[in-house]
């Protein structure tokens, strides 16, 4: 019997892990003149839970009145009405992006695709981003 829960426990660790979502993240800087972060950020996130862990993460506290402005979108490609992209099927599911723009202009952009999990990709676009603004 203990052998038994032994095996399924595997079986069950293997399944986990074998499931993990590996999708590669795109980041670019729009003007290759300026790579840092600015001295100054508002998150443009309506979800709070979603603003509060940007914020963090950042590590530069909302400000209105700021030029820079961080936008995240976390697209659902379900939601696409579009025939062609529905009969042509897809290999993911949507992308999770981060966008600092100064007015409407394009600062940096960090996007990555996901399959099943939204939250792998947030992470997968948080580290990016950590990696990216050398913090």
């Amino acid at each position: 019997m203990q052998l038994f829960r032994l095996l399924l426990s595997l079986l069950g660790l293997l399944l986990v892990m074998g499931c993990q979502e590996d999708f590669p993240t795109y980041s670019t800087f729009c003007d290759q003149e300026t790579m840092s972060l600015p001295k100054c950020l508002h998150y443009a996130v309506l979800n709070k839970q979603d603003k509060d862990v940007l914020e963090k993460h950042f590590g530069v506290i909302d400000d209105p009145r700021c030029a820079y402005r961080v936008e995240l979108t976390k697209y659902h490609v379900g939601s696409c009405n579009n025939p062609i992209v529905k009969s042509t099927g897809s290999d993911f599911y949507g992308y999770v992006r981060i966008e600092i723009k100064k007015g409407f202009k394009c600062y940096y952009k960090v996007q990555s695709d996901y399959k099943n999990d939204v939250d792998a990709a947030f992470e997968r676009v948080l580290k990016k981003v950590k990696i990216d603004l050398n913090q």
